[in-house]
C-alpha cells in the first residue's frame, strides 16, 4: 500500500528526484539513462556507414602489396601492348579494384552485387580514365568508347593473339588491360581482407600470372620480375601478415625470431624446392630459349589466304618496256630516307608449288612461330635492339595500287598517314619471317606510309668466291628434278654447294641472253600481228614447271628477271642451299621507283641465319647487249644422261652413350631424375617426417616459458591422437579431451596436473614441469599402443604435423597482455 506522501495527482510529471519510482498508473518506472538509443538521423547513418571503411593498418598492408603484386604480374603485357597508355589503363583498373574490393570485404556483398559495382564503375570511369580514344571533350564516353570497353574482354584479347605483338595501345586492348587490372585486384584485395589462408591468398596472383603468360609472346616479358620479385613481395606480405595478426603465424608480439622448429622446417622447404629444381629444370620446356617457349599464340593460325592476290612475280612482265601496263617509264612509288642501290622488297617468295613461286614463311625467332601473315602496327616486338630507320613511301597519281608493300630490310613497323590512315589501319598483315607486308584492300594514289625497318646491306654487285652458306631447302611441292640436267652441265669441279651455285649463276649470266617475249603495241597488219603471237608462244610469261622445263631445254637460255630468279631459286634448293626469290626494286639516287627500277633476284641462307643477296645483274644477262633474237625459234638443247642424284649417305652410327655423371642431376638419364623426383624424393621426405618432428618436438618442450612448453607439449600429443584417428571434441578443455583419448590411454590426471601447472598462483616450478613431461611421454606410450602398428606407422611418417601451429599460452606467459590487447 503506498503512503499518501509518496503519491502524485494523475498525470502530473513526477519530481526531479523520482527518477526511477513507479507512479501512479504506471508498471514500469522511468527508464534509466542510456537505455533507450538516440534516433539518428540519416545524415548520421551516412557517417556511421562510412566510418566502417575507413581502412586501418593493416588495410594499408594488403592494400599497398596487392598494388606490387598486380604490377609484377601485369609486366607480362609488355610484349603484347606497346605504349604507355596500357600501364594507365591497367592502374586505373587497379585502383578501381582496391575500391570495390574494400567495399565487398567490408560489408561483405554477395557477388551479384560487388561484379554490379565493379561493372559501373568500369563503364563510367572506364572511358574517361583509361579507354580515351573517342570520348568527347575530353570525359564524355561515346558509343564507340562503350562498345570498345564491352568488346575488350570478349573478343580483344582474341585480337591479341593474333596480331603481331605488341600491338598498338588503344581502344578494346586498352580494355582488356583494364579489365584485367580491375577484375585481379578485386580478387586479390577482397581475399586477402576475409581469408587467414595462405594458399587462397596465393592462388589469384598464380592465376593471374598464368593469364598474363599464356596470352604472352614467346619472348618472355620481365623473367626476374614474374620470377623472382614475385615471389619475394608475396613472401614478404605473407610475413607481414602474420606480424599484424596474433593469432596465426609464427611471429607473435613480443617474439623478435620465430621458433627453431619454424627455421628447420623454412630450411627443409628450401632444400626440397632447390632438390626439385635441379632435377626438375632441366626438363621443363623453355629452357633452352624462346623456340621452346609455348603460348597460346603460337597453335593459333590466322593466317591471311595470300593465293587471293597474284604472287608479285607472276605478275613481272607487267612492269617491262613492251607491257600494255605502260608502267616502265611510270613513276611507281616516291621513297625517303633509304640510301641509293639498297634493295627494296614487294614479296618474298619462299615455296614452289609446281605452278608458282608462292609464301610459306613461318615466325621465327623474333616473334611468335606457327603463323604465315598476321596483323600488325606500329610496333614489332619492344625488345628488338638495333638503330631503327624511318622510311617514307608515297604512291603518286597514277602510280603503284597493288597491294604488296614495298618494303626494306627487318620491318619493325608501319603507320599510315594521311587519308590512308583511315582506310588501312589495321589492314597490314605481316610475313615475319620473309618481312612481306601484304595490304589486301591496295594502295591508291596519294597514300603514304612511314616504315619503321632496320635497313639491310647494300646490294653486292658481284658474287664472292666464297660463302658459308647453310644446309637444307626450302619447302618445295613441286618437282624440281627437271633442273639436274643443266646443274650436272654447269656446277664445274667443286664440291663446294656454294661454288657450284656460283658457277651455274656465272653461267646463266654469260652464256644465256634476254628477252621480254613479245611486244605489247604496234602491231598494224596482219602478218604483224601474226609474229607478235609466235613471239609470246616461244617466250610467254611465267615460271611454271613447263616454262622453267622449256627455259632449261632450249639450246640457248631465253627469258628476263622472273625466269632466270625462278630458276635459280630451284637449282639452289636442289644443291642443297636454302634458295627463296624475292621481287622487288633497288633505291634510286632521286628516290623514285620507276617500272624499269623492278627486278627479281634471289637470297641465300647463311649458317648465322642471315640472307645473303644474289642482285639480277650476278645471273640475269645484259638486257641491251645480250637480246635474243625473236625471230626464230628457241632450239631443243641436247641435254645429256644425267644419273639421277645419288642416295643421300646413311645416317652415322649414334654415338655411344654417354657415361652418366652421377654427381651432377642434371645429366642423369630421364627415367632415372623422373625416379628421383616421384619416388626418392618423397621417400626421403617421409624418411625425414619422425626425425624432424622428434627435433621440433624436443625443441618445443626445452624453450619458451613453463606455459609454452606446456600447452605446446599437450598440443603435440593431441596432434598424433588425430594422426592416428582418435575423434577429439573442437574446443573442448584438456580435461575433455584427455577423456576422449579413452579410459586405456588414461590422460585425465595429466591433464588435471597440466591445468594445475598453468593456471597456478605463481609460475609452475621447472622440477614440476620436468615430472609432468615424463608423465606424458607415458600417456603417449599408452596411446599409440592402443592402436594397430599400420596406424602407428602412418601417424609417424605423416608430414602434417610438421604444419602444426597450435599453441597455448597461460597466465605466466610474458606474451598475454600483448596478445589480448591485439585481438
Amino acid at each position: 500500500m503506498t503512503s499518501p506522501s509518496t503519491q502524485t495527482p494523475s498525470g502530473a510529471p513526477p519530481s526531479p528526484g523520482g527518477a526511477g519510482r513507479v507512479t501512479e498508473g504506471s508498471l514500469v518506472g522511468t527508464p534509466k539513462e542510456g537505455m533507450i538509443k538516440p534516433q539518428l538521423t540519416g545524415g548520421d547513418k551516412v557517417r556511421a556507414t562510412l566510418g566502417r571503411m575507413r581502412p586501418g593498418i593493416g588495410h594499408a598492408v594488403d592494400a599497398a602489396f596487392t598494388v606490387a603484386v598486380m604490377a609484377c604480374c601485369l609486366a607480362g603485357l609488355r610484349t603484347v601492348l606497346f605504349g604507355w597508355q596500357w600501364w594507365q589503363a591497367a592502374a586505373v583498373g587497379v585502383v578501381l579494384g582496391l575500391l570495390v574490393g574494400h567495399v565487398q570485404a567490408t560489408y561483405r556483398w554477395p557477388i551479384v552485387a560487388t561484379t554490379a559495382l565493379g561493372a559501373v564503375l568500369y563503364l563510367l570511369l572506364g572511358g574517361p580514365l583509361a579507354v580515351r580514344d573517342d570520348v568527347k571533350w575530353g570525359f564524355l564516353p561515346t558509343g564507340q568508347t562503350f562498345k570498345d570497353l564491352v568488346g575488350g574482354p570478349v573478343t580483344g584479347w582474341t585480337d591479341l593473339l593474333t596480331l603481331v605483338p605488341p600491338v598498338d595501345a588503344r581502344g578494346p586492348y586498352l580494355a582488356v588491360a583494364l579489365f584485367l587490372g580491375l577484375v585481379g585486384t578485386v580478387l586479390l584485395y577482397a581475399t586477402a581482407r576475409v581469408t587467414r589462408s595462405r594458399l587462397r591468398l596465393v592462388a589469384t596472383p598464380f592465376a593471374l600470372l598464368a593469364v598474363t603468360i599464356v596470352i604472352g609472346t614467346g619472348q618472355p616479358a620481365a623473367q626476374w620480375v614474374q620470377g623472382l620479385l614475385l615471389a619475394l613481395v608475396l613472401v614478404g606480405w605473407l610475413v607481414a601478415r602474420d606480424h599484424l595478426d596474433p593469432d596465426i603465424g609464427i611471429a607473435r608480439p613480443g617474439m623478435r625470431r620465430p621458433a627453431l622448429s619454424r627455421v628447420v622446417q623454412g630450411a627443409l622447404i628450401v632444400l626440397v624446392a632447390a632438390l626439385l629444381g635441379a632435377l626438375v629444370g632441366p626438363l621443363l620446356p623453355g629452357r633452352d630459349g624462346e623456340s621452346d617457349r609455348q603460348v597460346v599464340r603460337t597453335g593459333v593460325v590466322p593466317g591471311h589466304d595470300t593465293s587471293v592476290l597474284a604472287s608479285p612475280l607472276s605478275r613481272y612482265r607487267d612492269f617491262t618496256a613492251d607491257s600494255p601496263t605502260q608502267l616502265y617509264e611510270r613513276e611507281l612509288l616516291r621513297v625517303e630516307g633509304v640510301p641509293a642501290t639498297t634493295p627494296m622488297r614487294l614479296a618474298t617468295l619462299d615455296t614452289w608449288d609446281g605452278s608458282t613461286w608462292g609464301v610459306a614463311g613461318r615466325g621465327e625467332s623474333r616473334a611468335d612461330a606457327g603463323r604465315s601473315f598476321q596483323q600488325f602496327g606500329r610496333r614489332v616486338g619492344v625488345l628488338d635492339g638495333g638503330n631503327p630507320t624511318q622510311v617514307r613511301v608515297t604512291v603518286p597519281e597514277g602510280g603503284y595500287g597493288e597491294g604488296w608493300l614495298l618494303t626494306t630490310g627487318q620491318v619493325e613497323g608501319i603507320e599510315f598517314l594521311g587519308s590512308a590512315r583511315e582506310r588501312l589501319e589495321g589492314k597490314a598483315w605481316l610475313n615475319l619471317s620473309t618481312n612481306s607486308v601484304l595490304v589486301p584492300p591496295g594502295l591508291r594514289p596519294g597514300d603514304r606510309y612511314e616504315l619503321r625497318t632496320e635497313l639491310p646491306a647494300k646490294g653486292a654487285g658481284a658474287l664472292p668466291e666464297s660463302l658459308p652458306v647453310a644446309r637444307g631447302s626450302m619447302p618445295m611441292t613441286g618437282d624440281t628434278s627437271f633442273v639436274d640436267a643443266r646443274i650436272e652441265t654447269w656446277k664445274g669441279s667443286s664440291d663446294d654447294p656454294w661454288a657450284q651455285l656460283r658457277s651455274i649463276a656465272t653461267t646463266m649470266r654469260e652464256e644465256g641472253t634476254y628477252t621480254d617475249g613479245a611486244p605489247s603495241t604496234g602491231a598494224s597488219s596482219e602478218a604483224e600481228r601474226a609474229k607478235i603471237a609466235t613471239i609470246a608462244r616461244n617466250y610467254p610469261a611465267g615460271h611454271g614447271l613447263g616454262r622453267l622445263d622449256r627455259f632449261l631445254n632450249s639450246e640457248e637460255l631465253a627469258g628476263n628477271d622472273e625466269q632466270y630468279a625462278a630458276t635459280l631459286g630451284l637449282i639452289g634448293n636442289r644443291l642443297g642451299i636454302p634458295t627463296r626469290v624475292v621481287v622487288g626494286a633497288t633505291a634510286t639516287d632521286d628516290g623514285l621507283v620507276r617500272g624499269r627500277d623492278v627486278h627479281a633476284w634471289v637470297e641465300v641462307r647463311l649458317r648465322d641465319g642471315s640472307w645473303f643477296q644474289l642482285m639480277p645483274q650476278t645471273f640475269v644477262p645484259s638486257m641491251t647487249e645480250q637480246q635474243t633474237d625473236t625471230s626464230r625459234a628457241p632450239q631443243a638443247w641436247d641435254k645429256p644422261e644425267v644419273d639421277p642424284p645419288p642416295q643421300p649417305p646413311p645416317a652415322d652410327p649414334p654415338p655411344p652413350e654417354p657415361v652418366v655423371d652421377w654427381s651432377s642431376p642434371s645429366t642423369w638419364p630421364l627415367w632415372a631424375q623422373l625416379l628421383a623426383v616421384f619416388v626418392l624424393l618423397p621417400l626421403l621426405v617421409l624418411a625425414l617426417t619422425p626425425v624432424v618432428t622428434a627435433v621440433r618436438r624436443a625443441v618445443r618442450q626445452r624453450s619458451g616459458s613453463a606455459d609454452r612448453r606446456i600447452g605446446r607439449s599437450w598440443n603435440d600429443l593431441l596432434e598424433e591422437a588425430r594422426l592416428l584417428g582418435v575423434p577429439l571434441p573442437a574446443g573442448g578443455t584438456r580435461v575433455e579431451q584427455a577423456r576422449a583419448l579413452g579410459p586405456r590411454v588414461d590422460a585425465v590426471p595429466a591433464a588435471m596436473q597440466a591445468d594445475g601447472l598453468v593456471f597456478g598462483e605463481a609460475p609452475a616450478h621447472p622440477d614440476a614441469v620436468g615430472q609432468w613431461h615424463g608423465e606424458l611421454r607415458r600417456v603417449r606410450r599408452r596411446l599409440r599402443q592402443a592402436t594397430s602398428f599400420v596406424t602407428r606407422v602412418r601417424a609417424t611418417l605423416d608430414p602434417r604435423s610438421l604444419l602444426s601451429r597450435h599453441e597455448d599460452i597461460g597466465m605466466h606467459d610474458s606474451t598475454t597482455t600483448t596478445r589480448e590487447a591485439h585481438r
